[in-house]
């Protein structure tokens, strides 16, 4: 990394332009990972990973790592309590499985045959079952409101370190959304923070100023006496 030092003032500059084009790379695959296919999974966990790059280089040329440790945070809450609610719901179908709610007949009939009779168990869930499904969409839930929560954080110390208004866009639409994931509108607005987001990274300079100020002040400020 070199710094630039103008000569008309005395605050330092630092080129951050890869680390812009690996965000809005990295943005891009995650906006494109929300339609199903095959490779969205992968798809969404290289964008994760070149925003992680993108945040760490900036706020070590910023000498500001909070927006990379938020949003490390982010995933690391998600992947883990979605990985428990998982395995809480597939618990919930293992207590469940010797649980059968009727018995269907299904009757089969081939040329020069007799009938022949199959019949079939239907899945019920039992009451222990039914408590531990509801435990893990909890658990599911909440990681996603948590990491959500940790990501809007650094979106917003994006917003103060640089000054572009789509990542305070960005953190808004995200954290109505999560809010609000269990019905539709949760959704649509996470997807208009996944575009804020694009939009951010692509408005974001080659150049930021290593002591430029936050455009504006911040909830809470200590006073030096």
């Amino acid at each position: 990394m070199e710094a630039v030092t103008n000569s008309g003032s005395n605050s330092e500059t630092v080129d951050i332009s890869t680390e812009r084009t690996l965000g809005l790379i990295g943005s891009v695959l995650g906006l494109a990972s929300i339609v199903r296919t095959s490779v969205s999974g992968l798809l969404a966990l290289i964008g994760a990973v070149l925003i992680l790059v993108a945040l760490y280089g900036i706020g070590n040329k910023l000498e500001d790592e909070r927006p990379f440790n938020y949003y490390l945070k982010a995933i690391i809450v998600i992947f883990v309590l979605i990985m428990v609610g998982v395995i809480v719901i597939a618990a919930a179908l293992v207590v469940s499985s010797g649980s059968t709610s009727s018995m269907e007949n299904e009757f089969i009939m081939s040329p020069g045959s007799d009938i022949t009779i199959i019949e079939e168990e239907s899945p019920h869930l039992t009451g222990e079952g039914i408590v531990l499904l509801v435990i893990g969409a909890g658990i599911i839930i909440a990681g996603l409101i948590a990491g959500g929560y940790f990501q809007k954080k650094a979106w917003e110390a994006m917003y103060e370190l640089t000054g572009v208004e789509a990542f305070q866009n960005a953190a808004k639409f995200l954290w109505w959304g999560v809010l609000t994931i269990i019905i539709l509108i949760g959704a649509i607005l996470l997807l208009i923070s996944a575009i804020f987001q694009i939009i951010a990274f692509a408005n974001l300079p080659k150049r930021l100023s290593k002591r430029s100020t936050p455009p504006a002040p911040t909830p809470v400020e200590e006073l030096s006496w």
